[in-house]
């Protein structure tokens, strides 16, 4: 028997999310510089007070392919995640070996990674960038198949005719998550009516995502305490269209009961093509 959602709620929290607004304007996101956050222009955000379940009470293993997203635990060897050839040659490997088993997917492609901390004099003195704020999918129906097509000029075609998934996979550095964790939705929660795209240019080519309108369907997850040998894999997309999980909705949010001496936040996000 599914436990009531009374004691479910007990296991969440309850913080607010900010989504995109309908103002009829044209939703416009830009890629900042490494010290800042993004901005979005011609659009607005407006907060709502959901709760955000706890991943690890929850009565059903939650996985990939049916809720879009997954916890992956897995020792790595010594890593400096401020060198981003050490990320390459050990951590995109190691990842790798990960996201096959994760995905079932025949090939993975990791493409970049993030580098993210909560303390801006830290952001400022490392080139980094801060937690990402504000209800999202990074990939739509187009800008997914722009990306393989980017990445894999000479493959592309034959590619795009299987198959494929774009998958992230976020990880904290150092210590565990203390403060401002991601939180992401279960995809069944989640319908097609709630996106908005929005073009996303960056240096040296231009993307798209889908903001988020509120639904108060959607149902957000997150792992308290994530550790340095735990990571969330979760897709921002699938070309499957057989009645899996296609994409997922995420942000950082902010713990409400996180006091000044949580630590802030330290984390690497991997972005990841696999084919089937």
């Amino acid at each position: 028997m599914a436990e009531p959602a009374s004691t479910l709620e007990q296991h969440a929290v309850r913080t607010s999310l900010g989504y995109a607004t309908d103002e009829g304007d044209k939703y416009y996101y830009e890629i900042a510089p490494p010290d800042s956050e993004g901005r979005d222009l011609g659009s607005g955000t407006a907060r709502h007070d959901v709760s955000v379940f706890n991943a690890r009470e929850w009565p059903e293993p939650l996985t990939l392919d049916v809720h879009g997203f997954e916890l992956q635990s897995d020792a790595l060897p010594p890593i400096d995640f401020l060198d981003a050839q050490c990320v390459r040659r050990i951590y995109y490997p190691a990842m790798e070996k990960i996201a096959k088993r994760c995905t079932g997917a025949s090939r993975i492609h990791i493409f970049d990674h993030t580098v993210r901390h909560g303390d801006e004099g830290v952001r400022r003195k490392k080139g980094l960038k801060g937690p990402a704020r504000g209800v999202h999918n990074d990939y739509t129906h187009w800008s997914a198949r722009k990306r393989v097509r980017d990445l894999l000029p000479d493959e592309a075609e034959a590619l795009l005719k299987r198959r494929f998934a774009i998958v992230q996979a976020w990880r904290p550095i150092g210590h565990r998550i203390e403060s401002d964790p991601i939180t992401i939705a279960d995809a069944r929660t989640v319908d097609d009516g709630d996106f908005i795209p929005a073009p996303r240019p960056a240096p040296g080519r231009v993307g798209e995502i889908w903001r988020v309108r509120y639904n108060p369907n959607h149902r957000f997850f997150y792992y308290p305490y994530l550790a340095p040998d735990e990571a969330v894999f979760f897709k921002v997309y699938d070309s499957a269209t057989d009645g899996r999980a296609r994409y997922t909705l995420h942000t950082a949010f902010e713990l409400p009961d996180a006091g000044p001496e949580a630590t802030p936040r330290h984390s690497v996000e991997m972005r990841l093509l696999a084919f089937f």
